[in-house]
């Protein structure tokens, strides 16, 4: 670097005009490597391959099909709904006279509505009342409690719904919802066009079927409330309630006329009807559900009454949310701050860095380096051959924050530079950034690559990435910036623009009371970290949304009046003894008491599995003839080699052969044994819900030992999306304690070398630990989870503050070596890095607030959370640091600096007095080689008159 000007090419040209070259010549390579960016949010590829829940999912996967399912209904949705018909046609096509299903849509597999699974069941003999129950919080749900008013209620129904919204409100605290009889349909569907529609007449292998139609008893309105359970001591209530409710007195109805002939439950409505995704609509989710949504509207249904969920619709609502926070193209150009909040939160910091570098060309240098390096950064994941997901989406931001923070250094050094001699400012800037900004770097990417050590591939990703972004924005800033003030040569700054007197008196005053500024940011750092004994993590996607938001919407609705949303899958195992023990339909009737003791938990809707096809057939007794022992065996034996032998009735959903799985893993080995009979019980859990998903597992996990005790050779696993959630909930805190103090060590060893003291660098921690205890300790007494996206930060954080105190040291260690006592070093150091601190601070942490409005909380959390820890980090470094280096850590280092010093013959010169000191003008460069130091003063304040210390 020392070289990087005055050598020249053979064409006499400089080699900052090579350099300059060479990022022209490599920005349409970038952006063409950024054009094929793909994104990829399927939260199950999170925990790596070997983690043991994530191999007995990829061992369930194999045995099981792996479908992605999107659960659609609507409001009022009923059995006999005809729109359920016309939509499922639309979708699936129809079959011709050849038998041959055409028109179907290219992004389906497949449709199932409740009513061809009742069909199904009805065939099999069960009995349809028995058959609704099963599907009931599966594909049928009872919607809210449903009203019957009689005629004095239906004659001022408008005032009986606000009477029973008051006292609700008043006496039960809830705060409810009138929604239309979910036979309201009935009257609104115009049955002419339907009649007409080439998609509402059944296939012919249907028509011989056998109707299941629910009876929905006739109501005016439901009433329904956000977490309504319809078994819940508050809809008990809420009966009473309706029950009582009375109008006027009447001589035939001396305590008032009655309003509520009835208020009950019945199900029926709504319904789902579960839509298969093909191999192209799984690749494609956003439009596999956007044709859904098209199909659903021409059917009939009104948008604001549809509502979908499952893995799939998440996953398009995650893209889609990280997309419109990068670029919304919906919005209008004019509306910036709609059409993209990524660019308009890098808007606002190249503004600020405007407004302090104050000069247009400095502005657009600092702002155009800052932003290449962002866009070199970005474009290693797609040319690494990776994907985009919803931790790495909020790289650009930081890797922006990284060469901002180093470039105005740069900058505010080439001005102090400048203002001595323009034509070795650029040489001296690099003098005096070289260090300290390599240091800062190398720190933060330490800190970054801590993240390597988490099991979450999201996070170690983003770890791996943003380290190799630091350090391309290092190479920008100590390299093309440089390159680019050595060609453009901006007009230097005058004189009056440096005038460090306000840094000087704050200097002063943190220098008059360093002991009561330590030890209050102490007792404030020690008060907010208390705060993480109630540290919390959170994982579950759907509260990455905001509760207005669609997605949170559809969800509420879905669990609250049909079903929950997460799959928790069991499988259950008989080995080749049990099965000699177990007829197959006694093994079956285990599924069932198995199935029965899961669907019992409060957090479970319903429950499905072969043996809710099936009727319940219990093995003769002992005293039983042998005619019925033998027809009984006879039975099974048909039963099993149906099932199996033929897959009647979709059993491969259900019922597989085990095979062996070598990367199960020891701890599950029994899993990996070879024809063992594998029973799968798939249970719907909720996610909306503050349930622990550890202590749901646990008790699940029980209910079935306690059946499964009795049958030798009968054992189980459970998986599925909720364990998987857990696991990685729990990789979340290991990841962020792990990384945190990993990057805490290795930091630490790197101030002491620094240093070269133990207890300075141990001491010169303390200002980077400040704002991750503060602020997540905050966030812990506020009672906030730790979702993925925050647990990335206190690394990052850790690196950004080392930044400031590197600076701040690197000036303060020189001014020792100045001879000047830790007063002046201190107010010199803050004369000569706080304008940089606090301008990359200002800029970078006004910008990332700019993420807040973000639909994604992912991003807005990421926002205002590295806002809230750059603003830490500026307090540390300006506030707490000083007053240490006035204190303990200033005569350690002061200490040191001493005793390096050679002995010296002569008389050492005699410094001036204050009075005799001249007012502060400029920051000179540096002097016999060494580091740059601040340069004279007034006095120790900074100000004319007797020093203050």
């Amino acid at each position: 670097m020392k070289n990087l000007f005055p050598k020249r090419d053979p064409w006499r040209d400089g080699l900052a005009l090579w350099i300059i070259a060479g990022l022209v010549f490599a920005l349409p390579l970038l952006g063409s490597a950024l054009k094929g960016l793909a994104l990829d949010n399927n939260i199950e590829t999170w925990l790596p391959k070997d983690d043991p829940e994530a191999r007995i999912y990829a061992w369930y996967e194999e045995h099981f099909p792996n479908e992605e399912h999107v659960i659609v209904t609507w409001e009022g949705s009923s059995l006999d709904d005809p729109r359920v018909l016309q939509f499922e046609r639309r979708l699936e096509g129809q079959v011709d006279e050849d038998g041959v299903r055409r028109g179907g849509d290219p992004y389906v597999e497949k449709v199932t509505s409740p009513r061809d699974v009742l069909q199904r069941m009805v065939r099999y003999g069960i009995d349809s009342e028995d058959a609704t129950s099963r599907l009931e919080g599966v594909l049928i749900g009872a919607g809210g409690l449903k009203v019957q008013l009689t005629d004095a209620g239906r004659e001022q129904q408008d005032r009986v719904i606000r009477r029973l919204t008051d006292r609700a409100r008043e006496e039960l605290g809830l705060e409810i919802e009138i929604r239309e009889s979910a036979l309201a349909w009935r009257d609104q569907i115009d049955w002419e066009a339907y009649e007409e529609d080439e998609y509402a007449t059944s296939d012919a292998d249907d028509e011989d079927a056998e109707p299941v139609v629910l009876d929905i008893p006739a109501h005016d309105f439901e009433v329904t409330w956000q977490g309504i359970n319809v078994t819940s001591e508050n809809a008990v209530r809420f009966l009473e309630l309706a029950a009582n409710l009375r109008g006027k007195e009447t001589a035939a109805e001396p305590t008032g006329r009655k309003l509520v002939q009835s208020c009950f439950v019945a199900p029926g409505s709504p319904l789902a009807v579960v839509v298969t995704l093909s191999e192209a609509g799984d690749a494609d989710k956003r439009a596999a559900i956007a044709t859904i949504q098209n199909a659903a509207l021409a059917s009939g249904i009104e948008p604001e009454k549809l509502h979908l969920g499952g893995r799939p619709v998440t996953s398009a609502a995650l893209n889609g949310a990280v997309l419109k926070s990068a670029w919304n193209k919906d919005a209008p150009l004019w509306q910036f701050h709609n059409r993209s909040l990524i660019l308009l939160s890098g808007a606002i910091g190249m503004a600020f860095s405007f407004m302090f570098l104050r000069d247009i060309r400095l502005g657009l240098l600092v702002v155009g380096v800052s932003y290449y390096a962002t866009i070199f950064g970005v474009a290693i994941v797609p040319i690494s051959g990776s994907p985009m997901n919803m931790v790495l989406i909020v790289m650009p931001t930081l890797l922006l924050v990284l060469a901002l923070s180093g470039a105005i250094h740069v900058a505010n050094y080439w001005k102090h530079a400048a203002c001595e001699d323009p034509e070795t400012a650029v040489q001296k800037a690099i003098s005096m950034a070289r260090q300290p900004c390599a240091m800062a770097s190398i720190t933060t990417a330490i800190g970054l690559l801590s993240l390597l050590t988490s099991n979450l591939t999201p996070v170690r990703q983003f770890g791996g990435y943003s380290a190799a972004g630091c350090l391309v924005a290092l190479g920008m800033v100590l390299y093309a910036l440089p390159s680019l003030l050595h060609l453009s040569r901006p007009r230097p700054p005058k004189l009056s623009q440096l005038n460090p007197r306000r840094w000087h008196y704050l200097g002063a005053v943190l220098c008059r009371y360093p002991n009561v500024i330590a030890g209050s940011c102490a007792l404030f750092f020690v008060g907010a970290s208390l705060g993480l004994i109630w540290f919390r993590t959170e994982t579950k996607v759907v509260r990455y949304f905001p509760d207005d938001s669609q997605l949170v919407q559809d969800y509420r609705f879905l669990e609250e009046n049909l079903a929950h949303i997460a799959p928790i899958e069991t499988v259950i195992r008989f080995t080749p003894e049990s099965q000699q023990r177990l007829r197959f339909l006694e093994r079956m009737e285990v599924i069932r008491a198995v199935e029965d003791q899961i669907r019992q938990h409060p957090e479970i809707s319903g429950t499905l599995s072969l043996a809710d096809f099936q009727p319940v057939r219990e093995a003769p007794g002992d005293d039983a003839s042998v005619r019925q022992k033998i027809f009984y065996n006879r039975r099974s034996s048909e039963a099993e080699r149906r099932i199996k032998e033929e897959q009647e009735g979709g059993a491969a959903q259900f019922l597989a052969v085990s095979r062996p799985h070598p990367d199960v893993g020891e701890e599950n080995a029994m899993l990996t044994a070879d024809g063992h009979e594998l029973w799968r019980v798939t249970a719907q859990a909720a996610v909306m819900s503050d349930a622990d998903y550890g202590v749901l597992t646990r008790e699940l996990d029980e209910r079935i030992r306690s059946v499964l005790r009795y049958h030798a050779g009968a054992d189980h696993v459970v998986t599925g999306a909720v364990p998987l959630f857990l696991r990685t909930q729990q990789a979340v805190l290991s990841s962020l304690v792990t990384s945190f103090g990993l990057a805490f060590v290795i930091i630490g060893a790197v101030m002491i070398l620094v240093l070269r003291n133990p207890l300075a660098g141990a001491l010169s921690m303390l200002p980077n630990l400040f704002p991750v205890g503060v602020v997540f300790g905050l966030l812990s007494w506020s009672g906030q989870r730790t979702d993925i996206g925050t647990m990335i930060t206190a690394s990052v954080a850790l690196g950004i503050a080392v930044d400031g105190t590197l600076h701040l040291l690197t000036w303060f260690r020189d001014g020792l070596q100045q001879g000047m006592s830790r007063q002046r070093a201190v107010m010199a150091g803050l004369a000569h890095c706080g304008p940089a601190m606090w301008q990359t601070s200002a800029a970078v942490g006004v910008g990332l607030l700019v993420l807040f409005p973000s639909e994604l909380l992912l991003i807005s959390r990421f926002g205002w959370l590295m806002a809230s820890l750059i603003a830490g980090a500026l307090v540390a470094d300006v506030i707490l640091l000083p007053a240490l280096l006035v204190g303990p850590l200033g005569a350690l280092i002061e200490r040191d600096i001493i005793r390096a010093r050679p002995p010296k013959a002569e008389k050492p010169p005699q410094v001036p007095s204050p009075q005799a000191i001249p007012a502060p003008h400029i920051l000179a460069g540096p002097r016999r080689g060494g580091s740059p130091f601040v340069g004279s003063t007034g006095n120790e304040s900074g100000f004319g008159g007797e020093p203050p210390l």
